[in-house]
């Protein structure tokens, strides 16, 4: 009985834990796109050539709380 249904609930959480995934990477890729445009900087440009530290870490603490906000929306 239970046993026959195992496999398929299984493969639907398997499946759910997938989609959810790459749904939240794309959105935090996309989020992190939208910041770029908006506040027009050039990500390459400043952690690439110039180094800077700070910015990554900036953009870093972005991507974080990003997937914090992303993460709670998906689990409610």
């Amino acid at each position: 009985m239970i046993t026959d249904q195992l496999p398929t609930i299984v493969l639907a959480d398997l499946l759910s834990t997938i989609v959810y995934s790459v749904l939240g990477i794309v959105l935090l890729l996309l989020t992190i796109v939208i910041v770029n445009k908006l506040f027009k900087l050039n990500l390459h440009r400043e952690l690439v050539d110039e180094h800077n530290t700070a910015f990554g870490i900036l953009i870093a603490g972005v991507a974080v709380a990003i997937g914090i906000i992303i993460a709670g929306v998906i689990g409610s």
